[in-house]
């Protein structure tokens, strides 16, 4: 981190009457290479620097920003202000804990150049043409370093220090008025866990079969989720599992702590400490360790995810999920929310193969448009499907176009979970699970 960043005790400079404050001071540089239509469009490096104060004055949080890191007065100012209007500050900044053993750095990535990045993209794009050489090929690939350190006037004083890199590759192709997407992506912030090999090959064979077109049945159906489609499934548990949620008795799962609200097969972890995963961190970004939750466990409900605040209100701890920016991102700048580490569903016994070989016809559905339709707090879902294909009997009859799947995720995971298979993905960076089979779902065709 910049000397700049060590120059300054923000701590020493609140005046008498405010009753505790938190320093966040960050800087990270990323390097972006985007290939677009198979050739490269842009390559550069941004540089960040910004600190971010809390304080509390009279019960009350106020919080400011700056990205001038020379002088404090302003940020000091402002957060002193904003106590005045701010919401009530019922919870105390963290102490001193020692850290959670979590590994969230790799000089691997560090030092991966920029030649060797445009190389990773020109492979998967020459490994897509060469099979379908007239769609066109996207590629965005970003090595980010960051470094993080934060202080508070309980006695914290931690920093850290992470890598991260990521890969997207997407096909389009457009053919007789059916345009097509086919993208898949991995994140991680280990050097080794990132190859576009993979995510070309599978793009490749998607290409090749969707080519034979089919048509499922209207009415109820067994659907396999698989890939991108898993989160039409865990978005509304994410809501769900949400203590702000809770709080405010939106959540459906809000009064069922101990209960079987799951199919006793059904078990799903919240990890924050998972070595390398995109999310993973020793420490929160209000400064409590990170842990391994079992939120679901045999169908049971075992405890809702909490930060700092939402567990003040709530009369209990923080499950260590304050991450700046919230779930959708937005940095340094915004205050500490609610953020699941990696959700993990652990493997079943049969894999996708046999699964869908013992189903008489199901839709094995990859890929959905307008994630988030439907009224997500009540765990309903409703959404078209972007890829999917008709199977019967284990085998690809082809792909089904114009077709919308919709049903109710807290009613489907509890009374029409028919398997989960034994080889779990990196979904959107925060889901690791596998494939999930459920019947009587809603298809419209």
């Amino acid at each position: 981190m910049k000397d700049q960043l060590d120059a300054h005790d923000l701590l020493e400079k609140l005046p008498a009457q405010v009753e505790a404050g938190e320093v966040y001071e960050v800087h990270s540089q990323e390097t972006p290479v985007q290939f677009a239509a198979g050739a490269l469009e842009s390559i550069k490096s941004v540089e960040t620097a910004g600190r971010a104060l809390r304080v509390i004055r009279e019960g009350r949080l106020g919080f400011a920003t700056t990205s001038d890191m020379e002088d404090d007065t302003l940020l000091v100012q402002s957060a002193l202000g904003a106590a005045e209007f701010g919401g009530p500050a019922p919870f105390s900044f963290p102490s001193q804990q020692p850290p959670t053993k979590v590994q969230c750095f790799d000089a691997a990535v560090e030092q991966l150049s920029e030649n060797e990045m445009i190389a990773m993209g020109k492979e998967a794009i020459a490994t897509i043409r060469a099979a379908h050489p007239h769609v066109q090929v996207f590629v965005n690939i970003a090595k980010t370093i960051t470094n993080v350190r934060m202080r508070n006037t309980s006695g914290l004083a931690i920093k850290s220090r992470q890598t991260a890199l990521s890969v997207d590759v997407e096909a389009q192709r457009s053919q007789e008025g059916d345009i097509l997407f086919i993208s898949d992506d991995i994140s991680s912030q280990r050097r080794q866990d990132v190859d576009a090999g993979p995510l070309a090959a599978y793009i490749v064979e998607r290409l090749r079969q969707v080519e034979r077109p089919a048509r499922a049945t209207p009415g109820t159906m067994p659907v396999v989720f698989d890939r991108h489609a898993l989160a039409a499934l865990f978005l509304p548990l994410m809501m769900g599992l949400n203590g702000r949620y809770v709080l405010q008795g939106a959540s459906p799962l809000g009064d069922k702590l101990g209960q079987a609200v799951f199919a006793p097969g059904f078990d799903l972890i919240d990890d924050t400490r998972l070595d390398f995963a995109p999310n993973a961190s020793p420490y929160d970004d209000e400064g409590v360790p990170t842990s391994r939750k079992a939120l679901i466990e045999g169908g049971v409900l075992q405890q809702f995810l909490y930060d700092l605040r939402t567990a003040g209100q709530a009369g209990t701890q923080s499950t260590g999920n304050g991450f700046r920016g919230g779930f959708f991102g937005g940095g340094w700048a915004s205050q500490p929310a609610i953020v699941p580490g990696a959700w993990i569903v652990p493997p079943g016994e049969r894999s996708l193969e046999q699964i869908l070989a013992e189903l008489d016809e199901a839709l094995l559905v990859e890929d959905i448009l307008g994630l988030g339709q439907g009224n997500i707090m009540a765990g309903e879902f409703s959404n078209n499907v972007a890829i999917g294909f008709l199977v019967r009997h284990g085998e690809i009859v082809g792909r089904v176009k114009n077709t919308m799947i919709a049903g109710n995720v807290y009613e489907l995971l509890k009374d029409h979970l028919i398997a989960i298979a034994d080889q779990a993905k990196q979904v959107y960076a925060w889901l690791q699970m596998p494939a999930i089979a459920l019947d009587g779902v809603s298809v419209a065709c």
